[in-house]
């Protein structure tokens, strides 16, 4: 349940064709009666004189307990957050569509995050059309979950929620090209190179149901933790040592497809299909950067190539 109230002119001015603003408050609980939601935003839709467009948006989430943080465990304090949202486009019917768009957030543990897309579509003749879609993200988030073990104290049923900070980064770019050799053969090309990183630090469980609070390795009285050669972390909690593995990573894939499409007669047609599968993982968590996604290209991986033919059989 929750209520939102919205004031919309359609009338042109001086400045705008149309322009809304909307208030809206959220609340969500389960069946226990635990609140899982409760939020307040507010949203500005411009269209302006030139037909270009612009959104913001700004929305807050205030500290709620969690059902699904812990993966089944009890729950868990959701940090309170914040983020903002802004976006630009010209006119939907222009022959070159762009749109752009970044967000930013926050919460009260110290995670943020900053992320921006855009879209680019060209036409350049009446048989092309070619898009790419560029998007860029980094941040910290404050409530990754790690893992689940035994040994854990009383005040959380016997068993340690970790969770951890993880510092990552990511860059891709979705491609597509559309030709029309003639009417009734065409050929898609789509590819996505994609890179990203990601590095978890200050591991720590739970303390208490509800609670945000985490007993952080290395920095809490009464823990110590070693690393190994491998990046595995050697945890020593009082009379308890456990390993947590190393979850760092740098990951890079290209995939692409390029389809044929040839409808050799009415109803029948042919497909021919080169598909490309390349990915490379590594345990560590340097950051990518734009030289890691196109070098996705290169990195090993699989070629498929596929035949698909349909016939229409005169019935009747």
């Amino acid at each position: 349940p929750g209520w939102n109230v919205t004031y919309r002119e359609t009338q042109p001015g001086s400045v705008f064709r149309s322009y809304s603003i909307r208030f809206n408050q959220g609340n969500e609980w389960n069946f226990e009666g635990d609140r899982q939601n409760f939020s307040v935003g507010t949203n500005v839709n411009l269209t302006w004189r030139n037909f270009w467009t612009t959104s913001a948006s700004f929305s807050r989430n205030f500290r709620v307990p969690s059902a699904s943080l812990t993966r089944g465990g009890p729950l868990m304090g959701l940090a309170a957050r914040w983020q903002t949202n802004m976006n630009v486009g010209n006119p939907s019917t222009a022959q070159t569509r762009l749109t752009a768009g970044m967000s930013f957030s926050g919460d009260e543990l110290g995670a943020h995050s900053f992320n921006t897309n855009m879209s680019l579509t060209v036409r350049p003749g009446p048989r092309w059309q070619l898009s790419a879609r560029p998007q860029y993200s980094s941040g910290a988030d404050s409530q990754q979950y790690f893992s689940a073990l035994g040994g854990g104290r009383p005040e959380t049923f016997g068993s340690r929620y970790i969770f951890a900070y993880i510092d990552r980064t990511q860059y891709s770019m979705e491609l597509r090209a559309s030709f029309t050799l003639k009417p009734d053969v065409n050929l898609d090309i789509y590819a996505e190179p994609f890179a990203a990183s990601g590095r978890y630090y200050d591991l720590g469980e739970l303390t208490a149901p509800k609670s945000v609070d985490r007993i952080t390795y290395g920095a809490d009285a009464g823990t110590q933790v070693t690393f190994e050669p491998d990046g595995d972390r050697v945890v020593t909690y009082g009379a308890s040592t456990f390993t947590l593995t190393n979850r760092d990573f740098n990951t890079t894939s290209f995939q692409s497809n390029v389809v044929l499409r040839w409808e050799w007669r009415p109803g029948s047609t042919i497909y021919l299909v080169w598909q490309q599968n390349r990915d490379e993982t590594a345990r560590i968590g340097t950051p990518v950067g734009p030289d890691d996604m196109f070098g996705s290209v290169s990195v090993p991986g699989s070629n498929i190539f596929l035949m698909k033919a349909s016939f229409w059989l005169p019935v009747g």
